[in-house]
């Protein structure tokens, strides 16, 4: 239900904005005979009419959960057109990111180093799925494309016998103008699941 009242919002968020304009500042594809958004999303393309905000996969079926469609939406509807910065910061970093930073961890970033602990060629495999790719920083970094100007990367410390693995998940310094730091909260638990599924 939360989630249905927020996927709600950003269809009527989406609607009140130019079609064109969002796509121009989100860095996708604006399809005027259809009408439509051509956006990738993790490593596929997704196709976003308007103004009802429907989103369908291009290929295979959508597979899309409630807050993944509202996330998109929200991307869209927010995108100022900055450009990415190449910059790290952590989830407690973001506005107001400190309040949420324990649950986000515990939710997040700590079943990635569960998951992925032992094994860091796992992780890199489960995040090429979605458009991943190496990134040289930890024992094992990896940045993953979530859309055209929103990165986040994953960065492994393999553990040993005297410490336990760690892990964390930072964004690249412009997310928050794309996304709400409750929305980039949703994104961290999405990342999550869609890693520890590739590499189930």
């Amino acid at each position: 239900m939360q989630y249905l009242e927020t996927f709600l919002e950003a269809q009527r968020e989406f609607a009140q904005h130019d079609l064109k304009e969002m796509a121009e500042l989100s860095g996708s594809k604006y399809d005027v005979q259809g009408n439509t958004i051509r956006l990738p999303y993790l490593n596929k393309y997704y196709k976003v009419s308007y103004p009802d905000g429907n989103v369908v996969a291009e290929e295979g079926p959508t597979n899309l959960s409630l807050e993944e469609r509202a996330l998109i939406l929200q991307y869209l509807s927010q995108a100022p057109g900055d450009s990415l910065t190449n910059r790290w910061i952590s989830y407690s970093e973001l506005p107001n990111g400190m309040y949420h930073d324990r649950p986000f961890k515990v939710e997040a970033v700590e079943p990635l180093a569960e998951c992925f602990g032992g094994q860091p060629g796992k992780l890199l495999e489960a995040a090429q799925t979605l458009g991943g790719k190496e990134l040289k920083i930890g024992d094992l970094g990896v940045l993953i494309p979530v859309f055209p100007r929103l990165l986040v990367a994953i960065i492994l410390w393999v553990g040993d016998e005297e410490f336990p693995a760690r892990a964390n998940m930072v964004f690249d310094a412009v997310a928050p103008k794309y996304l709400s730091t409750a929305a980039l909260y949703v994104l961290g638990l999405i990342i999550t699941r869609h890693l520890k599924k590739a590499a189930a």
